[in-house]
């Protein structure tokens, strides 16, 4: 009977060109899951700007806001409406009576909007006061939220932001001036 020299079986000699199979296989469903990742993150995304256009919308609908106007709106129009979104929501309304502080020159980011400063997420004052500039309302859904302080914007939110007219240079003035509404929406 003749040797066959480097003959292992019939099963044997197909064991090499299985390896490439099963990674190239592996490759390609690793491909597919990090592909379906970066979609849902980015229909995730969508969604919250979805949710902040909507609840700026119904902030921003008469172009003139009050405290008690924002207030009222919140409870009965921007609650309900994020509910049915499932988006958390900090709507904040700021009064500029004598125009926003802004220094090009400036490196603070408060001052100068072009700063390197602002790829940070924002910290938003959530006293409420009746200075110019300062927060003059809040509202939100999220429990977290302290009733006065800091708050830090949350990494993967959306901040949208509105110019208002508000009653200047009083809160009960009946002249109007500048003002900013907030909307940061997050899951």
């Amino acid at each position: 009977m003749k040797k066959l020299k480097g003959y292992i079986g019939p099963l044997g000699d197909d064991i090499p060109s299985i390896f490439p199979i099963v990674f190239a296989v592996l490759i390609f469903t690793g491909t597919i899951i990090y592909a379906n990742q970066l979609i849902s993150s980015k229909a995730k995304q969508l969604e919250i700007r979805e949710g902040a256009v909507s609840l700026s919308y119904l902030v921003t609908e008469t172009g003139f806001t009050k405290a008690e106007t924002l207030e009222k709106a919140c409870d009965e129009k921007v609650k309900p409406r994020a509910a049915s979104l499932s988006v958390k929501y900090l709507i904040t309304l700021k009064r500029f009576c004598d125009g926003i502080p802004i220094d090009f020159k400036s490196t603070a980011s408060e001052l100068n909007p072009y700063t390197p400063e602002t790829e940070k997420t924002s910290t938003f004052y959530i006293d409420k006061s009746t200075l110019a500039g300062e927060t003059w309302t809040w509202c939100s859904n999220d429990l977290e939220i302290p009733a006065s302080g800091l708050f830090e914007q949350p990494k993967d939110s959306v901040l949208m932001s509105f110019p208002v007219a508000v009653p200047c240079p009083d809160f009960d003035s009946f002249t109007n001036g500048l003002g900013v509404v907030n909307v940061v929406a997050w899951k």
